[in-house]
């Protein structure tokens, strides 16, 4: 069963939420050689040394977080004005298989399947009470992963996004796929829209956090086309970030 979200009062029916929690470089430098007859300059010990105290530490790999601190890190409540937000603890039956392949991890984001599956989520329903998205609704499953595979996941929609622009499969009429802006948050983002034939278009934010992928589904429930609520991942993703 897809994770698609139904209009209004067939909302919780038929969205479907992420799979069940399943456990889850080579040295870059050239070596350039001195132009032929001319000497090879080595920098003064002093100007090597304070180059090297002056380069920036690698970052860190983030480590995942666990079932309580995502649960923790997760928005509840009333904490977003304009919204009530509810767990969302559904499973899914899993994704379909993408026809051409290369689109298969936007369907599994569609299905909240991602590649590989997340060490554990946890899923929300967030309902727009108020303002210009009132009558919507978002889903957001907070995913938490090795750093590594947490970065695979953004880098293998950013690639789909290229080359795919419709698929069959996973539903029983064809997904046309559209790349859009992603917002400024986190550590990396991808956004795009999803339209099944006959359908109204879905919005799609993804966006990873250290360790931890976020992703947010938006359903329009008054026949316009969705939007993920900017207000929404600012607050989700400023409420991670403490965790």
């Amino acid at each position: 069963m897809p994770i698609r979200q139904a209009k209004l009062a067939a909302l919780l029916c038929t969205a479907v939420l992420v799979t069940g929690c399943g456990g889850g470089g080579g040295d870059d430098s050239d070596a350039k050689a001195s132009p032929s007859g001319a000497p090879s300059v080595s920098a003064p010990a002093s100007t090597a040394t304070s180059a090297s105290a002056s380069a920036p530490e690698p970052e860190a790999a983030a480590d995942p977080l666990d079932a309580a601190e995502l649960k923790s890190a997760a928005l509840s409540g009333t904490e977003v004005d304009g919204f009530q937000i509810t767990d969302f603890p559904a499973k899914p039956a899993g994704g379909g298989t993408a026809r051409p392949a290369v689109c298969q991890p936007l369907e599994d984001m569609r299905t909240a399947s991602p590649k590989p599956a997340p060490k554990q989520f946890h899923g929300l329903l967030a309902y727009a009470t108020a303002g210009s998205s009132a009558g919507s609704a978002t889903t957001i499953g907070l995913m938490a992963y090795d750093q590594p595979d947490a970065e695979g996941v953004l880098d293998g929609l950013r690639t789909a996004l290229k080359d795919c622009t419709a698929y069959e499969g996973g539903v029983p009429a064809r997904t046309t796929a559209k790349p859009a802006t992603a917002p400024d948050v986190g550590d990396d983002a991808v956004a795009f829209g999803l339209q099944t034939q006959g359908d109204s278009p879905d919005a799609f934010v993804v966006v990873r956090s250290g360790a931890t992928v976020v992703m947010f589904y938006a359903v329009s429930g008054t026949g316009s086309a969705a939007e993920v609520p900017a207000e929404l991942v600012s607050a989700q993703l400023g409420k991670l970030k403490q965790a």
